[in-house]
């Protein structure tokens, strides 16, 4: 194990934490990952509440929407407790949603054409997504984030 590594649970994995100078940017993606946390879980309550006023059209579409949404919270969750604990694996997963979400942010603000007033919402998406993203890529966050056990391959 890389002896820059703190191993303070004792069980030869790079669990203790990232290290380094980059230990504020880890946690400053974190800190976004549990925004987004928070974010899909108020989704998932808004879905459920409105699927059971009867507010919704098609009840399958609502109930589906609100499971996704769950379930990515869960995923997202997931990633921000490896990457807390140093661990690479909750990195690529992380990414990967960042580009998607800011994507489809993009997309919203693009095609905002109808004057509802979401703009500001899939502006602070991108502006999160992006930023949360481009933390992940960053060289310093792959260098606090140890590969995980000697030996041990991501695949």
């Amino acid at each position: 194990m890389d002896p820059r590594v703190r191993d303070d649970d004792g069980d030869g994995t790079a669990g203790g934490g990232p290290v380094g100078a980059a230990l504020p940017l880890v946690a400053g993606v974190v800190a976004g990952l549990v925004v987004e946390v928070v974010a899909l879980v108020v989704v998932t309550v808004l879905y459920a509440v409105g699927t059971a006023e009867g507010d919704a059209g098609s009840v399958p579409l609502a109930l589906g929407s609100a499971l996704l949404a769950l379930g990515l919270a869960a995923l997202l969750g997931w990633c921000a407790l490896q990457l807390a604990r140093g661990r690479q694996r909750g990195r690529v997963p992380a990414l990967v949603w960042q580009v998607l979400q800011t994507l489809v942010a993009l997309q919203v603000l693009l095609e905002e054409s109808t004057g509802s007033g979401t703009w500001w919402a899939a502006l602070g998406v991108a502006a999160l997504g992006g930023a949360v993203g481009v933390a992940l890529l960053t060289r310093a966050a792959g260098a606090a984030l140890p590969h995980g056990r000697e030996g041990e391959t991501l695949l």
